[in-house]
């Protein structure tokens, strides 16, 4: 490479922007990485307490059958730190009726694996059940390039019924409003097997899972990505610096700084990021202000193992969508990984929607004491705020996607969480993406 090669600046410093920077050095390309606040890592964020706990904010685990993550683990030294959430633990409520009944056995994702099994659970009517089950006989949609809602689809191949057991399970992880959740920007998976062998149930099951754990993580928290990576890159990384404006030739620095590259990547989310086109390239502001967000708060509450009367040896719950209450989801962190809580005590995150905090806060309480019998008031707690910061993937989002891409020129991207995908292995794919393309745009000084 050129030493007079200007280098990529790449806006953000989360997974995504890392991951950039990361394939860029690797190729030998010069960059730049600027971040406004004083740490990197964005939304994955682990804390180790006093008291020996280790506390996610965000994600607590990364799916393997996407590879991206666990192979930039392994670029930065971390495969030995890789653990996997405890198989003798493995237990799994559904909050149905104010009751707690055992999640189905032999599930892939929301799909059994074993019919009748799935009949005797619970989680869904006599004749709810059927209908599910009755999917492998309903025709497939004609191929179409139209989009369609989780909520359209899930209606339409397993039952109205169904959205109560299946959207905690799929939306969940979005956040979203499964009426407004793109299929294809969220479920791609799905619709390809309903297309390859005209029903989702009979397609899942005709997949062989690859061996071994579906999810993985590291022993000293998510993080510890963030920081192996950061700890690897050679070239300049500024901390607590904004940009101002995205420019053909660079950025304009919030301090007047104008700073010339080759190529600009920026990963921030969709709400920051818009602001920064506003100067120069307007319609790209305006599609990429449009993109929505939904909002999360995720309740940690620490207790000793003594309060709770029964055992707590369970990777947590998952709440039906009829259900007609705040909480959403609860892991029983101290039992679904090891080394996330000192010996003889529990680690609960509890999970809501669009919730205030200190509202939140006092549900979390509520439900824990309601549904397992704690005794007492946590040790103590704390609540990572995601309002307003989880991507919102709308119907039609895909062709969203293409036409903000088709609003900046080649040397200019975006890239993250906003556009094309949640999870940690999506973002190290798009950050690495985006990065092979701006290494074929450089240009000389």
């Amino acid at each position: 490479m050129s030493s007079g090669a200007l280098p990529v600046i790449v806006v953000g410093g989360g997974i995504t922007g890392l991951s950039a920077a990361w394939e860029l050095q690797q190729r030998g390309a010069p960059y730049v990485l600027l971040e406004a606040s004083d740490r990197l890592g964005g939304k994955v964020q682990t804390e180790h307490t006093d008291d020996g706990f280790l506390v996610e904010h965000a994600a607590d685990a990364f799916i393997l059958g996407k590879p991206y993550a666990a192979q930039l683990a392994r670029e930065v030294g971390l495969e030995p730190d890789i653990i996997h959430p405890r198989e003798d633990t493995k237990r799994l409520y559904f909050l149905k009726g104010g009751q707690l009944i055992d999640f189905p056995q032999n599930m892939k994702m929301f799909v059994p694996l074993d019919d009748e099994a799935f009949l005797r659970s619970g989680v869904l009517s006599p004749e709810g059940a059927r209908r599910f089950l009755d999917e492998v006989n309903v025709p497939a949609k004609p191929t179409t390039d139209e989009d369609e809602s989780l909520a359209a689809f899930i209606t339409r191949r397993f039952g109205e019924a169904a959205l109560n057991f299946i959207v905690p399970l799929a939306a969940g992880i979005y956040v979203a409003n499964p009426f407004e959740l793109s299929m294809k920007a969220a479920f791609p998976q799905f619709l390809a097997l309903e297309q390859k062998y005209g029903s989702v149930i009979l397609g899942s099951r005709a997949t062989v899972r690859a061996p071994g754990p579906v999810f993985a993580s590291f022993q000293g928290g998510m993080a510890a990505l963030a920081q192996a990576i950061a700890d690897r890159l050679t070239g300049e990384v500024r901390l607590n610096t904004r940009v101002q404006q995205v420019q053909s030739d660079g950025v304009l620095l919030e301090d007047g700084q104008h700073l010339r590259g080759s190529g600009v990547i920026v990963t921030t989310p969709a709400g920051s990021a818009a602001p920064m086109f506003e100067q120069h390239f307007g319609r790209a502001a305006g599609l990429i202000g449009a993109l929505k967000a939904n909002g999360s708060v995720a309740v940690v509450l620490a207790y000793r193992a003594d309060q709770f009367p029964g055992d707590m040896q369970l990777h947590g719950l998952q709440v039906d969508a009829s259900e007609g209450i705040h909480l959403k989801a609860v892991t029983v962190h101290s039992a679904k990984l090891h080394g996330r809580a000192p010996e003889g005590h529990v680690l609960l995150r509890v999970f809501f929607k669009d919730l205030d905090p200190g509202f939140a806060l006092e549900e979390a309480q509520r439900e824990v004491q309601r549904l397992f019998g704690a005794q007492g008031e946590p040790l103590w707690h704390l609540c990572a705020d995601w309002r307003g910061k989880n991507p919102a993937y709308q119907v039609g989002h895909l062709e969203h996607l293409q036409q903000i891409r088709a609003s900046l020129p080649a040397n200019i991207q975006v890239a993250g969480a906003s556009y094309t995908g949640v999870g940690l292995p999506d973002c190290v794919n798009a950050g690495r993406g985006a990065a092979q393309a701006a290494a074929g745009q450089l240009s000389v000084v």
